[in-house]
């Protein structure tokens, strides 16, 4: 029974060590996010989603749809009062860690008119939409509103 025991701890150390020299290696824009010495947590902040009505289209951290307005771009905000900006929250995260089948050139972190910062792809402002109230939702799809209408962030297949 004592020998058992010593072969797993010594097999926990060997694994922690193991993971601990791979862990320094990792680079950050793989999406895998290094924390402490062995801790591996892989997490995007923008994920790809399938869906048979939509396609492929964008997410955030959360698995929450990412939506634009049309004929917005980071140079031109639309949704900018506090009314639009209640139903269309700005996404936004600090670090931008990505999938291997999204580029990073096509992201980009900019500062709003009103100082917030926020995350474009392609030029088109990020945002969620506070009636889809759990992943895979959509319901701003195709919406019209007084500022113009929102769509998903739809993505090629490849």
């Amino acid at each position: 029974m004592k020998l058992k025991y010593h072969a797993l701890i010594a097999g926990l150390f060997l694994f922690v060590g193991l993971n601990s020299a791979l862990a320094d290696n990792i680079k950050t824009n793989t999406g895998l996010k290094v924390e402490g010495n062995c801790s591996i947590i892989t997490t995007y902040t923008v994920n790809i989603a399938q869906s048979p009505k939509i396609g492929t289209y964008l997410t955030g951290p959360n698995g929450m749809t990412l939506y634009y307005l049309e004929d917005e771009t980071d140079n031109n905000i639309k949704c900018a009062n506090q009314t639009c900006l209640a139903k269309w929250p700005i996404f936004y995260e600090k670090e931008l860690a990505l999938p291997g089948a999204l580029k990073s050139k096509d992201f980009k972190i900019f500062k709003r008119p009103d100082g917030k910062l926020q995350i474009s792809y392609n030029n088109k402002p990020l945002y969620f939409f506070a009636m889809d109230k759990r992943p895979g939702e959509a319901f701003g799809n195709d919406l019209r509103t007084p500022v113009g209408i929102w769509h998903v962030i739809k993505i090629e297949e490849k």
